[in-house]
């Protein structure tokens, strides 16, 4: 009876110290939008998918991209409707002042550190449309087959999963020139959804974006 009531009393005391250590064991580590600091006094936002990270004027500044309207008849991704990446217009909305752009993406899977599934294509103006080459359009292919080629129109991306979030730091693997530019999935790319292509430019002399999200420590002067 007794080695009965020991075990009953050692089984209550292992159950009980099992709870406590589960109920004081600390959270896994988990940020927010709201935590993911990517300049000083700048936060990524919790709305968006994909960002460019920028400096005007000596601030830093993050501004949204967007899919702009195609200049293809058809709705859908111009780039498996057409075989080729056609825009309206002479200029994309979005211009990006530094030399060295950073662009961050949220919610498509993938390396955590390694090759992006995105990819950087070079634009001509033809008219009142931004479009790629035959040769970029073949060297956008190639790129989604050899991870370290490098091109002349197409311009790789390095990304890093920032923290445990869904977040994702997109680095080119090159200096992009002034210039029209869009950032397009490889072909075959799980992940995106037709249509996901955006387009930017690279140009240190254009005026500041409309509606950046600007550092906290300026906000305040606007």
């Amino acid at each position: 009876m007794q080695s009965h009531r020991t075990l009953s009393l050692a089984l209550i005391f292992g159950f009980s110290t099992l709870a406590l250590s589960q109920t004081q064991a600390p959270a896994r580590d988990s940020v927010s939008s709201d935590d993911i600091s990517v300049a000083e006094g700048l936060q990524l936002p919790t709305y968006g998918h994909v960002w460019a990270l920028d400096t005007w004027k000596g601030v830093r500044e993050l501004v949204r991209l967007r899919p702009p309207a195609s200049s293809a008849d058809e709705t859908g991704f111009p780039l498996k409707l057409r075989h080729t990446i056609e825009f309206k217009g002479e200029a994309a909305m979005v211009r990006v002042h530094d030399a060295a752009p950073v662009f961050f993406l949220r919610g498509v899977s993938g390396n955590d550190n390694g090759r992006s599934d995105l990819a950087i294509v070079r634009l001509i103006i033809e008219g009142e449309r931004r479009t790629a080459t035959k040769d970029a359009m073949a060297q956008l292919k190639q790129q989604a087959k050899h991870e370290e080629g490098q091109y002349s129109d197409v311009v790789a991306i390095k990304q890093q999963r920032v923290g445990s979030t869904d977040w994702y730091r997109l680095s080119p693997a090159q200096v992009l020139a002034p210039g029209e530019y869009a950032l397009v999935p490889l072909p075959a790319s799980p992940g995106f959804a037709e249509g996901e292509i955006f387009d930017f430019a690279m140009d240190p002399e254009a005026p500041e974006n409309a509606d950046p999200l600007r550092s906290e420590q300026y906000r305040g002067s606007e």
